[in-house]
C-alpha cells in the first residue's frame, strides 16, 4: 500500500494518495474525517494541547519517552507521515489533525 502512496504522488495524484493513506489508516484503526473545517482543526488543536498541559507532557519529558514498539502504531505513524506531506499540497487542513493524531499516538 505504500508504494501505492508513493506511485500515486509521484504521479501527482496527491488527493488520491492521501485517500489510500486514510483508508490503510481506518484499517490500523485510526479515523480521519473527509471534510475538516477550520474550526475543527482549531478544536482538535487546543484538545491536544490541553492533554498535554493536564499530562505535564514537557518538551523535556517528550525526548525521554521511550521508543514506540507498538507496530500498529508505527505503520500509522508511517502513513500518517505520507498523508502530511501530500497534504500540504492537496488537503492542507488535514495536516493538523494528522500531527494531532500522532502526538497522541506518541503520548
Amino acid at each position: 500500500s505504500s508504494l501505492l502512496v508513493k506511485l500515486l504522488a509521484a504521479s501527482s495524484k496527491f488527493d488520491e494518495a492521501i485517500t489510500n493513506c486514510l483508508v490503510v489508516l481506518g484499517n490500523l484503526g485510526e479515523q480521519f474525517p473527509t471534510d475538516v473545517s477550520p474550526a475543527g482543526a482549531v478544536n482538535q488543536l487546543s484538545v491536544v494541547i490541553e492533554t498535554l498541559l493536564e499530562n505535564n507532557i514537557t518538551r523535556e519529558r517528550f525526548k525521554l519517552l521511550p521508543p514506540m514498539t507498538n507496530k500498529t502504531k508505527i505503520n500509522a505513524m508511517k502513513f500518517m507521515n505520507m498523508a502530511g506531506q501530500y497534504s500540504l499540497v492537496s488537503r492542507p487542513m488535514l495536516l493538523p489533525l494528522l500531527g494531532c493524531q500522532m502526538l497522541r499516538l506518541t503520548v
